[in-house]
């Protein structure tokens, strides 16, 4: 008599949702409900924020009465920033999975797509902005330490009267706890800018730890696409959306040696 089989028990998962302290919850997004204008050829940040330091003086030691010499540092002119400057390139980000064609397994792969994208899409996103970083990053200074690399940053940022943003690598947030401040929800630093630990960023960015002005975002809906493949009892569906980020000025750069 042959001995009845058992098959294993089959549990799924509940759905996890994506890490908190990465790119994307530090992002003012910009939902597009109707057609995705920066698909086209991106977005343009001009810096209305930044830049203005060579427009700016201090009246010195001046005569009240008198014009300043020619070369003076009290004549009242400047340099107007680049209003036009490179676009911010849009990323397609996509979703694969395939069953047979029964309903039950259509439900599954669409749903399975979708989730797959929520999970990957943060850190793909992230990779590509770390590249971004560090192309538009001047040399990094060196420091010994995350401490110290912090204060060269927020003294950086200081410079500018603004709030930030310090992206970093996620193997970086636990080096030093006395550098990262929870505000209500948020990784700041002493000086309140905030924390990016991406994980798309532990192989883009690594020992280096970049500052830039706020973050936005542009990004459409997610697309569910599907087809059969009734010869081979195939039903495949692909999840996608496009979405861009960027930042006004990238403020300074520094590596931990």
């Amino acid at each position: 008599m042959t001995a009845p089989v058992i098959q294993a028990l089959i549990f799924d998962p509940p759905l996890v949702s994506p890490a908190a302290p990465g790119l994307y919850s530090a992002t003012l997004w910009t939902e597009a409900s109707g057609p995705s204008r920066f698909l086209s050829d991106g977005v343009k940040i001009r810096p209305w924020n930044y830049g203005g330091s060579d427009a700016f003086g201090v009246w010195g030691d001046e005569p009240w009465c008198a014009v300043p010499d020619s070369g003076s540092e009290s004549l009242k002119t400047g340099v107007r920033p680049d209003m036009d400057p490179d676009p911010f390139a849009p990323i397609t980000v996509w979703a694969y999975d395939e069953c047979d064609l029964t309903a039950a397994s259509q439900a599954e792969v669409n749903a399975r797509v979708q989730q797959i994208l929520r999970l990957e899409e943060q850190t793909a996103v992230e990779t590509a902005v770390g590249g971004q970083l560090i192309l538009d990053a001047p040399a990094p200074v060196a420091r010994t330490s995350l401490a110290t690399a912090v204060a060269y940053l927020e003294g950086e940022l200081a410079k500018t009267n603004t709030v930030g943003v310090i992206h970093a690598s996620a193997a970086w947030a636990s080096v030093d706890p006395d550098q990262i401040r929870n505000v209500s929800g948020a990784m700041r630093t002493t000086l309140g800018h905030r924390w990016v630990f991406g994980g798309g960023y532990v192989d883009t960015l690594g020992d280096v730890l970049v500052a830039t002005s706020p973050l936005f975002g542009w990004r459409d809906a997610v697309q569910v696409r599907s087809t059969m493949t009734e010869q081979e009892n195939t039903y495949a569906a692909i999840a996608e959306r496009s979405v861009v980020v960027g930042y006004e000025s990238l403020i300074a750069a520094v590596q931990i040696t």
